[in-house]
C-alpha cells in the first residue's frame, strides 16, 4: 500500500481536528492565527464530550453528534463573549490576516513537513502497525467503538473490565476510519501523522506567540525546533505506544498559551481575560479525556506563573498596604483554596499504586546531562538544541518578567530526574506516580518545557547576529552601491535567511532525531521474526473475515498477537486484550480444548462461547511474556481440529470436537 492512497484519510484526518474547533474558536471570536491554533484543541473537546455523552443520550458514535455539539457551544460561547464584552471590550480580537499570520503558518509548515516525513519513514507503509504491548488494545478499541457504537472513555474500558479510559483519541481515530473507509491500521497512521505533524507544531508557534511576541523570524525558528526534539513526538509512537498521551502531550502547549493569557503574561493576547478564561474552560475537557496525566503536567507546570504573579502583587500591595489588605488577602485565600483542589487532584488523578511499577533508570546526575541535551532516555544529545538551551536560560534568568519560564523549565527537569535517577519511595511516587513513575512519559513532557528556554536563545542568537553582523555590512552596501545593488541586498539578505534557517533545521535534526526516528521504525516493520505479529501471521488474519463467519468466537492466546483478529479482520478472539477479564469457560478452554474429546467438562464451554476456531500463533508473547495456554497446544495430534490454513509456522484451524 503506497503513502498516496492514503491522502484521503489524513486529510480527513486533519479536517476533524481543524473545522468543528475552528468553528467553536471563531465564537469566542479568535482571529488570525489564533483561530488556527486553537482549532485542534478546541476539536478534541468536542469529540471528547459527544463521545462520553453518547452512552447518556442514546446516541451511535459518529461525526454528527460532533457537529451538532459544535454548533450549540459556538451559539453559546459567541453570546457569551457578546455578554462579557459589555464589561470587558475586546479589541485585541481584531487581529487578522497580516505578515505575522503568514509567518506563523510557514513556521508551522516548516515544522510539519519535517515531523510529517520523519512520522512517514517510523510508519514505513500506511498500514502498518507498531509491534507494541499496548497497541492490542488501542486497535481493538476502535472495533469495539464501531460495533458497539460507543466511543466513551466511560465504557471503552469494558473491553477489558475496567470503569474508565482515556479514550478521546480512540474517538478521533474511530472518525477518521468512519469518514475515510480506510482500514484500522490506515485510520491509526492517518490520525497521528495529523496530531504528530499538524497538532504539536501548531501548538509550539502559538506558546512561543504569546511569550515572545509575533516576531516573524520567531515564529519561523519555533516551527523548526518544535520539530528537533527526539523526546516527542515519536517516543509516543515508539514505546508503549501510548497514542492517548501523544495525543494532550501535542495540545499542551496550545494549552498552556491559553493559560499563559489567562494569567495575563501574554505579549499579545487574543481576547479579553474572562473570554480566555471562557477559552481555557472549553479545552480542558480535551485535554483530560485525552490522558488526564497531561492536565496535571499543565496545571503543575503554570505553577512558577501562578507564584510569580503573586509575589509581584504582593510588593506591590505592601507599598500601599493599608488599601490592599483586602485585596491581599481575598487573593491568598483563593490561592490556598486552590492549592488544596490542586492536592486533591493530584492524589485522584493517579493510577493504582501498583500499576505505577516503573523503576528508575539511571542516576540523577545523567538525567540533568540528558535534560540539558535534550536526549532523554539515553538518546544522542541534540547539539543545536543544546547550545540554543543554555543561552536561552542565560537570556531569560537575566530579565525577571520572564523567570517564571525558568520556573516552569525547572519543574519539568525537576520530575524528570526524581522518576529517572531517584530510588523509588514515598517522594517519587508522590511526585511521579501520575505518570505511572514512567520515565518515558515525563521524557515526552520535556520538549514543552524546553521549547520556550530554546527558542528564546535561538531568538537571542538570531537578533544578535542580524544586529552585530548583518545590519552593519548591509548598511555599507547600500551607501556604497546603486539602487539595482540595494535590491540585491535585500534579496541577499533574504537568501541569507532561508539559509541559515535550513542550516539550522538540518542540524536540529542531527543527533536525537535520527536514532529516535530510526529506532522507533524497527517497531513498524513487519518481519518473520515480529514481536507481535509476524509477516505469516499478519497474512492469516487477512484471510479471517473469508474464512470465520462473523458470530464464531476463535480461541487463541491474546499474547502472542492473535487478539489483533478483532482489529484486523473484525473477528473475535476469547479475550480482545490481554488484560480482559477471564471467564470460567475461558479457563476451561485455555486449559483443556485438546481434551475435549474426554473431558466432559470442555464442550460446554464451547457451546457456551461459540467457539469453533482455533489460531495458533506459537509460544513467542509480546514483551518476551510468558503466560503458556496448555489446553490450545498440540490440537491437531490430539484429533479435535482440522487445519484450515497455514502460513510457516502460523495455523488457523477449525474445530472438529464438540459437534
Amino acid at each position: 500500500m503506497t503513502w498516496l492512497s492514503a491522502v484521503p484519510a489524513i486529510t480527513i484526518a486533519v479536517l476533524v481536528l481543524l473545522l468543528p474547533g475552528a468553528l467553536l474558536a471563531w465564537g469566542l471570536r479568535a482571529r488570525g492565527f489564533a483561530l488556527f491554533a486553537l482549532a485542534p484543541v478546541m476539536s478534541v473537546s468536542l469529540i471528547a464530550v459527544a463521545a462520553v455523552a453518547g452512552p447518556v443520550l442514546g446516541y451511535s458514535w459518529s461525526i454528527v453528534p460532533v457537529a451538532v455539539l459544535a454548533g450549540l457551544a459556538t451559539a453559546m460561547a459567541w453570546a457569551a463573549r457578546k455578554v462579557l464584552a459589555r464589561t470587558w471590550p475586546d479589541e485585541t480580537g481584531r487581529r487578522r490576516f497580516d505578515r505575522r499570520f503568514y509567518s506563523a503558518v510557514a513556521g508551522v509548515a516548516l515544522g510539519a513537513l519535517i515531523i510529517g516525513a520523519r512520522l512517514l519513514f517510523v510508519f514505513g507503509s500506511p498500514d502498518s502497525i507498531s509491534q507494541t504491548f499496548d497497541n492490542i488494545f488501542h486497535l481493538n478499541a476502535i472495533q469495539y467503538i464501531y460495533q458497539t457504537g460507543q466511543a466513551s472513555s466511560l465504557t471503552i474500558g469494558g473491553m477489558t473490565g475496567i470503569p474508565f479510559y482515556p479514550a478521546a483519541w480512540h474517538a478521533f481515530a474511530a472518525l477518521v476510519g468512519q469518514l475515510s473507509g480506510a482500514s484500522i491500521p490506515v485510520a491509526v497512521n492517518a490520525a497521528n501523522l495529523a496530531i504528530g505533524a499538524l497538532v504539536w507544531p501548531l501548538g509550539c508557534v502559538y506558546f512561543c506567540q504569546q511569550v515572545f511576541g509575533q516576531k516573524m523570524h520567531a515564529a519561523l525558528l519555533t516551527g523548526v525546533l518544535s520539530a528537533g526534539f527526539g523526546a516527542f513526538p515519536i517516543l509516543m509512537v515508539d514505546f508503549g505506544v501510548l497514542y492517548p498521551n501523544l495525543l494532550s502531550i501535542a495540545l499542551l502547549p496550545g494549552v498552556l498559551a491559553l493559560g499563559v493569557q489567562t494569567l495575563g503574561l501574554s505579549k499579545v493576547p487574543d481576547f479579553s481575560r474572562p473570554v480566555t478564561g471562557m477559552a481555557l474552560i472549553l479545552a480542558v475537557p480535551g485535554i483530560s479525556i485525552a490522558h488526564p496525566s497531561t492536565t496535571m503536567a499543565f496545571l503543575v507546570f503554570l505553577l512558577p506563573a501562578l507564584c510569580y504573579l503573586y509575589i509581584r502583587a504582593a510588593r506591590r500591595w505592601r507599598a500601599s498596604w493599608p488599601a490592599s489588605r483586602r485585596p491581599f488577602l481575598l487573593w491568598t485565600l483563593l490561592l490556598l483554596a486552590g492549592a488544596t483542589v490542586f492536592t486533591v487532584l493530584w492524589d485522584v488523578l493517579r493510577p493504582p499504586a501498583d500499576a505505577a511499577f516503573w523503576p528508575p533508570i539511571h542516576s540523577y546526575r545523567r538525567a540533568i546531562f540528558e535534560i540539558l541535551t535534550s536526549s532523554p532516555m539515553a538518546r544522542p544529545p541534540a547539539v543545536l538544541l543544546t547550545a540554543f538551551l543554555v543561552v536561552g536560560l542565560v537570556v531569560l534568568a537575566r530579565r525577571r518578567k520572564t523567570w517564571w519560564i525558568l520556573g516552569l523549565f525547572a519543574v519539568a527537569s525537576i520530575l524528570f530526574i526524581l522518576v529517572s535517577g531517584f530510588h523509588p519511595g514515598d517522594l517519587r511516587n508522590f511526585a511521579t506516580g501520575t505518570w505511572y513513575n514512567d520515565s518515558f512519559r515525563l521524557a515526552a513532557l520535556l520538549p514543552a518545557a524546553t521549547l520556550l528556554p530554546a527558542a528564546a536563545g535561538a531568538i537571542w542568537l538570531w537578533e544578535w547576529c542580524r544586529r552585530c553582523l548583518w545590519r552593519p555590512l548591509r548598511a555599507k552596501l547600500i551607501d556604497a552601491g546603486t539602487p539595482a545593488a540595494r535590491r540585491r541586498t535585500a534579496a541577499s539578505a533574504a537568501g541569507f535567511s532561508v539559509i541559515a534557517l535550513t542550516v539550522i533545521a538540518l542540524l536540529a535534526q542531527s543527533g536525537s532525531m535520527d536514532y529516535s526516528a530510526g529506532r522507533a521504525r524497527i517497531n513498524y516493520q513487519l518481519r518473520p521474526d515480529s514481536q507481535l505479529l509476524t509477516a505469516d501471521e499478519r497474512a492469516i488474519l487477512g484471510d479471517l473475515d473469508r474464512i470465520v463467519p462473523p458470530d464464531s468466537i476463535i480461541a487463541a492466546n491474546p499474547w502472542n498477537g492473535s487478539a489483533l483478529a478483532y482489529a484486523l479482520a473484525d473477528r473475535k478472539t476469547l479475550q480482545l486484550h490481554v488484560l480482559s477479564p477471564i471467564s470460567a469457560d475461558d479457563a476451561i478452554i485455555y486449559s483443556g480444548l485438546r481434551d475435549a474429546n474426554t473431558n466432559p467438562a470442555v464442550c460446554p464451554a464451547v457451546r457456551n462461547l461459540n467457539v469453533r476456531y482455533v489460531l495458533d500463533f506459537g509460544t513467542e508473547e509480546v514483551n518476551d511474556g510468558s503466560h503458556p495456554t496448555p489446553g490450545l497446544m498440540n490440537l491437531e495430534a490430539a484429533g479435535v481440529v482440522t487445519l484450515v490454513e497455514q502460513r510457516g509456522d502460523a495455523a488457523l484451524y477449525r474445530l472438529t470436537a464438540c459437534r
